[in-house]
């Protein structure tokens, strides 16, 4: 047994976030072995992804990256950006995490990076796509600290404006299908390739979707197409488990 298959064999359900319950849970149904976290932090999640290969990126983890790092488990210190540009390899990734830099511009590259080192058979988990209010979702967190204080607020929630994913996802990339995750944890869309009809596009601009605005977001909430945890985990593994059965 490896360094890395200890570490996953002895994962609790306690240890594991919402976002590593709804990987592991997915990967299991999937047969996934290839991950890719963007956005790792202190580890929490990625260190209780239950999956045979394991890959994050970071500008600057904060953990001791020795401690978790072994030949299937790599821990590269730079942005996405220079990831993907330099050090993604060769082989697809089953399932990718992107929990990144929380604003749309930066979730479009890491997405669209993402897309190229994926196929019919990964699956795409984007983090914080539903922001809690009018202050969360701007791309600012600074801003919105700031103004939900002079408010009167409390709370210390930032989301950026990562909502505008799903709205870029609806209009622009037809060849994927989504459901955001509600009710379980933090809300995430969950994206995966699919042979659906063309929807129609509610926008149909990306100028447009970049200036969207929460009060846009709630006026448009059908976009998101929320599900719970369950119903989406089960459409994305339904979709990807009948291509495995066509391929075999």
């Amino acid at each position: 047994m490896s360094d890395n298959d200890h570490e996953a064999a002895t994962t609790t359900p306690e240890q594991q976030t919402h976002s590593s319950r709804r990987v592991n849970a997915l990967a299991q149904r999937i047969g996934a072995r290839h991950y890719l976290e963007i956005g790792v932090s202190t580890g929490r999640t990625f260190r209780t992804v239950e999956m045979a290969e394991r890959v994050g990126v970071d500008p600057r983890f904060l953990f001791d990256t020795d401690a978790v790092a072994n030949a299937a488990t790599r821990l590269h210190a730079m942005t996405s950006d220079r990831f993907f540009a330099e050090a993604a390899g060769t082989a697809p990734f089953d399932i990718v995490f992107i929990d990144g830099l929380h604003v749309f511009e930066q979730v479009v590259r890491d997405l669209t990076n993402t897309l190229a080192w994926t196929g019919w058979r990964s699956a795409i988990l984007i983090d914080d796509t539903i922001p809690n209010d009018v202050f969360s979702a701007l791309p600012s967190q600074r801003d919105a600290l700031r103004l939900r204080k002079e408010s009167g607020g409390k709370s210390n929630a930032w989301h950026g404006d990562v909502f505008k994913i799903a709205f870029l996802i609806h209009d622009f990339f037809p060849f994927l299908d989504y459901r955001t995750i509600v009710g379980s944890g933090n809300p995430q869309t969950l994206a995966w390739r699919a042979a659906s009809p063309m929807r129609k596009p509610v926008f149909d601009s990306l100028e447009r979707i970049s200036r969207l605005t929460w009060f846009d977001l709630k006026a448009h909430d059908a976009v998101l197409r929320r599900a719970s945890e369950q119903e989406a985990i089960d459409l994305c593994a339904q979709a990807i488990e009948a291509r495995q059965g066509a391929a075999s």
